[in-house]
């Protein structure tokens, strides 16, 4: 009797730890389903205030203060000014990106396919004032050009990147491409080559004139991390260039 009693005791502890069981994979599998079946959240966007802008080869680096904190974006050369309202695609982030052209860190960086610029700021007075991108040719893809040779006695782009610091103040000669020219922008013509060596182009400031595509040398002093308001640093750029037509 106490041995048909122990064994029904068993039988019945047996089929409640079965059933708790059956509940704790049917509340398992209730809760992967329900992750499942979630719908996946797109990328943040980013939206706020330009504070800084640099270019850089192809590329517009803009500083964005959101009103919590200031992120830095990179994208197509866009013609963008501090006071600007932009927005962005957080979509593809990188930490601790190195920029070799502008020898640079960035503890956190947004690439982004384009800047979304409020047209409304775009209107106001601190967007009229004009940039030195606004009336060039954009080129969305940084490329080296074939068949530009170095120039007698001067240095190629990639060289001048290379030995920035020890060229500072100093006169350089560089043969290249005309990509962009802009006249009549703060006193001064924009001049961007860019040669064989290098994807990166070389900017300068002179008060001769070029058309996009003309192959020209240009002569001038280097300057490092030149500062020229409304946002544009140029961490190398050729100052007061001579161009001279080839």
């Amino acid at each position: 009797m106490t041995h048909r009693s122990n064994y029904r005791a068993l039988l019945l502890a047996c089929l409640s730890l079965g059933v708790f069981n059956a509940g704790i994979i049917h509340s398992a599998d209730a809760a992967q389903k329900a992750v499942t079946e979630q719908p996946k959240a797109g990328p943040d966007k980013i939206h706020g205030k330009v504070t800084a802008v640099i270019e850089a080869s192809a590329y517009t680096y803009a500083e964005v203060d959101t009103g919590k904190k200031k992120v830095w974006a990179a994208g197509p050369t866009t013609p963008l000014k501090v006071g600007d309202m932009i927005g962005f695609s957080t979509a593809m982030s990188m930490k601790n990106f190195h920029s070799q052209s502008m020898q640079r860190d960035f503890p956190l960086i947004y690439f982004v396919g384009r800047f979304v610029v409020d047209k409304k700021a775009a209107t106001s007075k601190a967007a009229a004032i004009a940039s030195p991108h606004s009336r060039i040719r954009q080129e969305q893809v940084a490329k080296a050009v074939k068949g530009i040779s170095k120039a007698e006695g001067g240095s190629t782009i990639a060289e001048i990147y290379a030995h920035k610091q020890h060229l500072d103040g100093k006169t350089v000669r560089v043969r290249g491409k005309v990509s962009k020219f802009t006249p009549g922008v703060m006193g001064k013509n924009w001049i961007h080559i860019r040669d064989s060596s290098s994807p990166d182009d070389l900017t300068a400031t002179t008060e001769g004139k070029a058309a996009i595509d003309d192959v020209v040398i240009i002569e001038g002093k280097i300057g490092l991390d030149k500062d020229y308001g409304y946002g544009y640093v140029y961490p190398v750029i050729v100052e007061g260039a001579r161009i001279i037509k080839k």
